[in-house]
């Protein structure tokens, strides 16, 4: 027995001695592990500091963004007020230099056809045509009240024969031309307000303003306008509206329509020199977004009044 106890006792201390060295080799590896596992946290830590950096400096470039867009909207706003007084400034201008031709423009006209002619007045008839020494019988353009004229005249007649003078009709003679063809690039919502025109496509005289899309008439006679658009999500109306000297802003005509349907306003007007025309928009919004050009202005002197009353 006493033998028997002493085998034990010696596979008791081979088995302990095993798993204290196998608890050694566990605990080793484990504490491997722990420093691979550190190592590896400090590489993360470390990625997610620099992520963090990068971040805090991106917020400051944000906030760098935003205080110069506000510089820029305040900037834009400026020159817009800025625009808006030298628009006003400039129509001042305009309407001054008209008025100052309308003061020299009967002298002017009288000298140009004096040079021309040789002679100090336009002829008025076939017998001022024969006072002035014309014997060829044809056909001539004489002064009418307001517009140039044709005549035939038979000078182997006598001035009291009535087959002497023949009136044949009224002579399209302008001193310059006058049309205009404006559109608009973007929607337009502020109601109550002149239409301005941010594209042209013709402006021969110079007499549309497309900052804030008022005609300024710059001679007397007849005008032929028309303006046309599109609604948008909402109805929509727009006037034709006149300016003189003695009368303020009054309606000519009126155009509206449902959301995405077409308006329409013409008009033919007799126009003293300084007369002002605009499109007035009431209220809705006019559809010009998507660059499809919409909105059409267009304006032509038909008659122009060449000689006053």
């Amino acid at each position: 027995m006493a033998r028997c106890s002493a085998t034990q006792l010696g596979v008791l201390v081979l088995v302990l001695s095993t798993s204290y060295v196998v608890a050694s080799l566990t605990v080793d590896m484990q504490l491997e592990q722990l420093r691979n596992n550190y190592v590896k946290l400090e590489q993360v830590l470390a990625t997610k500091d620099s992520r963090l950096e990068f971040l805090e400096q991106k917020v400051q470039q944000h906030g760098n963004l935003e205080a110069q867009i506000t510089q820029l909207v305040n900037e834009v706003n400026q020159m817009k007020i800025q625009v808006r007084r030298t628009a006003e400034l400039e129509l001042k201008v305009q309407r001054q230099e008209y008025l100052i031709n309308a003061v020299h423009g009967e002298s002017r006209s009288h000298n140009n056809v004096s040079l021309r002619q040789g002679t100090t007045q336009m002829p008025k008839s076939c017998a001022d045509l024969k006072n002035n020494g014309h014997t060829s019988n044809g056909m001539f353009l004489i002064m009418g009240v307001k517009m140039v004229e044709t005549v035939f005249c038979d000078f182997s007649k006598p001035i009291s024969d009535q087959s002497f003078q023949k009136w044949i009709g009224f002579a399209d003679v302008k001193s310059s031309p006058v049309y205009f063809h404006a559109q608009r690039i973007g929607n337009y919502g502020a109601a109550n307000t002149g239409i301005p025109f941010n594209q042209l496509r013709l402006n021969v005289g110079g007499a549309l303003n497309p900052v804030t899309g008022v005609f300024l008439a710059p001679k007397a006679g007849r005008y032929f306008f028309a303006y046309s658009g599109l609604s948008w999500d909402s109805n929509a109306k727009v006037q034709l509206q006149m300016k003189s000297a003695t009368v303020g802003w009054f309606k000519i005509g009126e155009a509206h329509c449902t959301p995405f349907n077409t308006f329409a306003l013409q008009s033919i007007l007799d126009l003293k020199q300084g007369d002002e025309i605009r499109i007035i928009h009431i209220h809705g919004v006019i559809h010009d977004r998507d660059g499809n050009n919409f909105s059409n202005f267009v304006g032509l002197l038909l008659e122009e009044d060449i000689f006053g009353c």
